[in-house]
């Protein structure tokens, strides 16, 4: 029998003086679970004995308020704990994306300013080695390990202690990418993560037996926010995934009995087209009835029923996925029929919204008022408008509330664009139906006709990404030759493995390159004929290779335009 809704957590001062809160409620409970289930647990207990150490060595060494500490590091339990106890010290944490180049490391070290840095084992010899090339004036701890130079041996130093934090001060320094300049330093203060945390726990399902599976980057807001400080805010279980694999994803799921996965479109556009094919290769008179479970589905939501829930246990059971109750996508636009699908089939999938200067979740559906193609109603306690909208309501979005960074580190005039008159200006278009916000693309991506017409290219992206035959596509705009305006262009990768198994009764072998270009020819038409003339795609390549993206799945798209 399923527990009791979790209780509101009171409201505290500081990121780390709430997580010790549920040490203190639940310190026999399990907090971190590691490499799937098959590394050391952390029990709550645990959790606040390690992380206090660690605060305490951080002080014998020097670390205090200010002061910049990196982590560089895959997911693990080790990383949390190393986060929280940098908090604690009254440090700032700099998470360092674990998918960086020597060189772009180099660069980043330069940039952050750091004056301790944790690292896994994988990272701890190149780190070291960039250390004495460049000069680097941090200290290097191994995040695993036992011993002098590890974050235990740091942690057996000194006893803790108590610093005073104000809740203005800040917590976290998360730099973009920079691929277009040097990167920009995101400050994010206890108060804003506090903020985001208290509204999220307001509004998300969760229970006091609910599991989290950690999958996506921890170096990255969206999941350091919803798949790390959530749980422990609200004192539920993480576990910490094997591997990015499919397989091993739902074995982890499976064997830890998850309940709850925070995850980036392509790992749910992934999950939906592997359980779609399974479902095709079914006999005639299975489909037929899980089209029919499907379709009484849809019309018990119409009425404010969910029987997918019961209709398609077996399905879920079967697909290793049985256990899971709620599902959050974001961190990029997600097809309205992926959502619809999965909710159909009785998960709670709730599509939602956020950006890192926003700590990060701006807007989430609800369990109870769900909108395909929305991206939900703003958190409690942020507001949400429209700046100079067009004539259909599409205009910048901007965001006004508690969770807001108050700026870039040390860069005023990228600050001042961001930040104007009290809003956040996301940069995102989009408008708001019923409360509810739909994010139409990003207004540096945005295409202009030669009529004058705005067009946004993740519209289009999201009607060709549902063929089975493309991968993935990027939708851009390229000047006409001596004509006013753009014309669509379409970078597509085939799935070609679907259309080997779609094209093995037509021809003998491998399909080549000139059956490839004519299905894709013929789903670029189809895509065209569900658009309105002036959003039709020109022309198109094809690319085999998969799109370069960053590690949270979005594609590099400065990279092909």
């Amino acid at each position: 029998m399923r527990q009791q809704e979790i209780e509101i957590p009171p409201i505290s001062r500081s990121v780390h003086g709430a997580i010790f809160r549920s040490c203190q409620k639940f310190p026999d409970k399990t907090a971190l679970v590691g490499n799937g289930g098959r590394a050391p647990c952390f029990s709550y207990r645990e959790l606040e004995n390690a992380v206090s150490r660690l605060a305490g060595g951080l002080k014998a060494l020097g670390v205090g308020q200010g002061d910049r500490v990196g982590i560089l590091s895959e997911n693990c339990p080790e990383w949390a704990v190393a986060y929280l106890g940098i908090l604690t010290a009254g440090a700032m944490v700099v998470p360092i994306d674990a998918s960086l180049t020597s060189n772009e490391l180099t660069r980043f070290f330069r940039v952050a300013d750091l004056k301790v840095l944790f690292c896994s084992p994988r990272w701890f010899q190149p780190v070291s080695d960039l250390i004495i090339l460049n000069a680097l004036g941090f200290e290097l701890f191994n995040l695993i390990g036992e011993g002098t130079g590890t974050l235990r041996g740091l942690s057996g130093k000194s006893e803790n202690f108590e610093v005073e934090i104000q809740s203005s001060d800040p917590a976290v320094l998360i730099f973009t990418s920079g691929t277009t300049g040097d990167p920009k330093g995101v400050i994010l203060t206890h108060q804003n993560l506090l903020g985001n945390l208290n509204s999220m726990v307001r509004t998300l399902p969760l229970y006091e037996d609910d599991i989290f599976l950690s999958v996506l980057p921890m170096h990255h807001t969206f999941e350091a926010t919803c798949g790390f400080l959530l749980p422990l805010f609200a004192g539920l279980t993480i576990v910490y995934a094997r591997s990015l694999k499919s397989r091993d994803i739902l074995g982890d799921i499976a064997a830890n009995k998850v309940t709850c996965l925070i995850g980036v479109p392509l790992l749910f556009e992934k999950i939906y087209n592997a359980i779609r094919r399974k479902i095709e290769e079914l006999p005639p008179l299975k489909r037929v009835t899980l089209k029919a479970f499907y379709e009484t589905s849809r019309m018990g939501w119409k009425i404010g029923r969910k029987p997918g829930t019961i209709l398609f246990k077996n399905l879920r059971r079967k697909a290793g996925l049985g256990s899971i109750r709620l599902l959050v996508s974001g961190g990029a636009p997600l097809p309205a029929r992926v959502a619809e699908w999965f909710n159909m089939i009785g998960f709670n999938f709730l599509p939602g919204y956020g950006l890192t200067e926003c700590s990060p979740v701006v807007s989430v559906n609800r369990a109870n008022d769900i909108q395909f193609g929305s991206v939900g109603p703003p958190l409690p306690g942020i507001e949400v408008e429209v700046d100079d909208p067009s004539a259909d309501g599409v205009g910048e979005i901007k965001v006004r509330g508690p969770q807001n960074t108050p700026g870039y580190i040390n860069n005023p005039k990228a600050t001042s664009e961001l930040l104007r008159e009290g809003w956040l200006f996301t940069g995102d278009l989009g408008k708001i139906e019923d409360g509810h916000i739909y994010i139409t693309g990003r207004k540096k991506n945005l295409i202009v006709s030669g009529g004058g017409k705005n067009i946004y290219p993740e519209e289009i992206e999201s009607e060709l990404n549902l063929s089975e035959n493309v991968l993935e596509s990027l939708v851009m705009g390229r000047n006409k030759s001596a004509k006013i305006g753009e014309e669509i262009w379409a970078v597509v990768v085939p799935d070609l493995e679907q259309i080997k198994l779609a094209t093995q009764n037509d021809i003998s072998g491998d399909p080549g390159p000139e059956q490839v270009r004519d299905i894709i020819a013929r789903e670029v038409n189809l895509v065209n004929s569900r658009l309105a003339a002036h959003k039709r795609i020109a022309r198109f390549e094809i690319r085999l290779e998969e799109l370069e993206k960053t590690t949270t799945k979005k594609i590099k798209r400065n990279l092909y335009i």
